[in-house]
């Protein structure tokens, strides 16, 4: 799904790609099988350690690179004609100064006219569902969500459940995203550098209203 919304949003002459949030690379082999010469990078070192098996196991050779995305001149000097960052990666950061870093150094990162693509699950309406999700429910593990809200972050408390004859366990964490909407991404974009700002409410490119279960924005590196 996301492999069309990243087709339609390039360039023809797209060739160099890189993701700044691959975690355990399932869209850098995605791209590849596409045709792309891509790059990955994450901030996380356990991430990046999942991602090398991974990429041996289906015998892709990409580079990785350890590397926070806000300041990706510190991993990376080459240009890419596009630069992808989702999952709703962005949301980790908490200030609106990170946030501008961040999106500056993908710009940095870019060629003049590349192209920037932002996906993130968090919208009006997906913040309106009832609080407590199953997201994962097989015979030997679950996983539950119980999510809650103030005006400028969305904590989502993750419970994993192990059921099995070989593990019963528990364990619980958070994850705390700032809550960023379209006018957001408008001023934080423009403030970074980017032009032609395009928001879509999914993957097939429909419009952003108020019903989207997704927010996918494409920004163009300014001359």
């Amino acid at each position: 799904m996301e492999q069309h919304v990243i087709q339609s949003s390039c360039r023809q002459e797209t060739k160099a790609v890189l993701d700044c949030a691959c975690g355990t690379v399932q869209h850098l082999y995605m791209l590849s099988e596409l045709g792309y010469r891509v790059h990955g990078s994450d901030f996380s070192a356990s991430m990046l350690s999942v991602a090398s098996k991974n990429l041996e196991n289906c015998r892709k050779n990409i580079p990785l690179r350890h590397c926070d995305f806000r300041y990706l001149e510190q991993a990376f000097a080459e240009q890419f004609d596009a630069v992808v960052c989702l999952t709703t990666s962005l949301p980790h950061l908490h200030t609106d100064e990170d946030l501008v870093t961040a999106l500056r150094s993908m710009k940095d990162r870019l060629r003049t006219h590349g192209v920037l693509v932002l996906i993130q699950g968090t919208t009006p309406y997906t913040l309106s569902l009832p609080p407590i999700e199953v997201v994962v429910n097989r015979e030997d593990f679950c996983r539950i969500f119980v999510k809650e809200h103030d005006n400028q972050f969305q904590t989502i408390h993750v419970l994993d459940l192990y059921h099995s004859k070989e593990r019963l366990e528990s364990s619980q964490y958070d994850i705390v995203y700032k809550i960023i909407l379209d006018d957001d991404y408008g001023r934080l974009l423009t403030e970074a550098g980017f032009g032609n700002i395009q928001i879509y409410g999914d993957y097939d490119r429909s419009p952003y209203c108020e019903e989207s279960r997704r927010l996918i924005v494409v920004a163009q590196r300014a001359e």
